[in-house]
């Protein structure tokens, strides 16, 4: 079976991505700060063994930024819909097909294992699940993977909310898909969030050694005293 994994991504623009960090670090350090969330997520796709990975971006004309950013690359699209929901079902429209296995991930959640990413890819190719779900902290999920397209488990959630992970396993089950959910991680969209990955990722007590984008401009930041 091959599989496909694609990280959606958002063009490190100022003022346009993670605003709610823009009051601590500025609008061009939450924009540098989001860049390095790709680069990272990027790497970490790439490092999951027999994936294809695609970056579905936006917005449109940003994708010289992105082949510059992930030059070893063969693929990228350009995102469609009017929400997150109807970009990630695009995602799955375009990619899913016969003996493929699709995970979309986001690229919010710059610590999480890439062996959560190649379990999601494992649940599916046993056959025991027709979706699965990376639940986060928030409420949401920083992937999901499916073996076809299906339109309408994307239809009808208040994208955004703290319910979004709930109402997407109702409606699966509405549907009559088999879910499965993997380890819980976190997304980082909020000071809070930022303070914990800061801690993962500078605090030589904690052995996680990913992220390693991320972490070279924490350190920056943390020396400069910002954060």
């Amino acid at each position: 079976m091959r599989r496909i994994l694609a990280v959606m991504a958002k063009a490190p623009i100022p003022g346009g991505v993670k605003t709610r960090l823009c009051p601590l670090l500025g609008s061009e350090g939450a924009a540098r700060l989001h860049e390095c969330f790709v680069l990272d997520a990027v790497e970490k796709a790439s490092s999951v063994p027999n994936a294809e990975v695609v970056v579905a971006y936006t917005p449109r004309g940003t994708l010289p930024l992105f082949r510059g950013a992930a030059p070893d690359l063969g693929r990228y699209f350009l995102q469609r819909g009017r929400n997150l929901g109807e970009r990630m079902s695009y995602c799955f429209e375009r990619l899913c097909g016969p003996g493929r296995a699709v995970v979309v991930m986001g690229a919010d959640s710059p610590t999480l294992p890439a062996r959560c990413l190649e379990l999601a890819f494992d649940v599916l190719a046993t056959g025991s699940a027709d979706a699965v779900f990376g639940p986060a902290s928030d409420g949401g999920y920083y992937l999901i993977g499916l073996l076809s397209a299906q339109p309408e488990l994307f239809q009808g959630i208040a994208w955004g909310t703290s319910s979004v992970l709930d109402a997407s396993l109702s409606r699966a089950k509405e549907l009559g898909l088999r879910s499965r959910l993997l380890p819980e991680w976190y997304d980082v969209d909020r000071p809070a969030d930022l303070a914990c990955l800061k801690t993962e990722l500078l605090d030589r007590s904690v052995p996680n050694r990913s992220a390693r984008h991320t972490r070279e401009f924490l350190r920056t930041l943390a020396d400069s005293g910002v954060i």
